[in-house]
């Protein structure tokens, strides 16, 4: 039987962006943004957010993700859109944080796969 992080591991997703450091944010979260102003009404957006881990970057992924979180939202809501979203956080792999942010209804139908 599959674990519950093997599964949101396998999860199929648009894209999966790897965020090293700050710098990569704003880039990531414009594609995030326009990839669900075309995908949120048909339900089937998916992203995968992967966050640096470590002894000494736990900190800082948690600061990244609240970044990338806030300038998500503020970048939807200045294109009049409302998220409708599914987060899930996880372990994806030794050296990486896994961030879900899914369609609901998309989730539904696909972890039933797993199920």
């Amino acid at each position: 039987m599959a674990s519950v992080s093997d599964v949101y591991r396998s999860f199929p997703v648009i894209e999966t962006a790897d965020l090293l450091d700050y710098s990569g944010i704003e880039e990531t979260v414009k594609k995030m943004v326009d990839t669900y102003m075309v995908k949120s009404e048909i339900h089937e957006f998916s992203y995968r957010l992967l966050l640096p881990r470590g002894d000494k970057s736990t900190a800082k992924a948690r600061k990244m993700g609240l970044q990338v979180q806030a300038l998500f939202l503020l970048s939807l809501r200045a294109r009049n859109a409302k998220p409708n979203l599914k987060e899930i956080r996880y372990l994806h792999d030794a050296n990486h944080y896994g961030w879900l942010l899914v369609d609901p209804i998309m989730f539904d139908k696909r972890a039933g796969r797993f199920g």
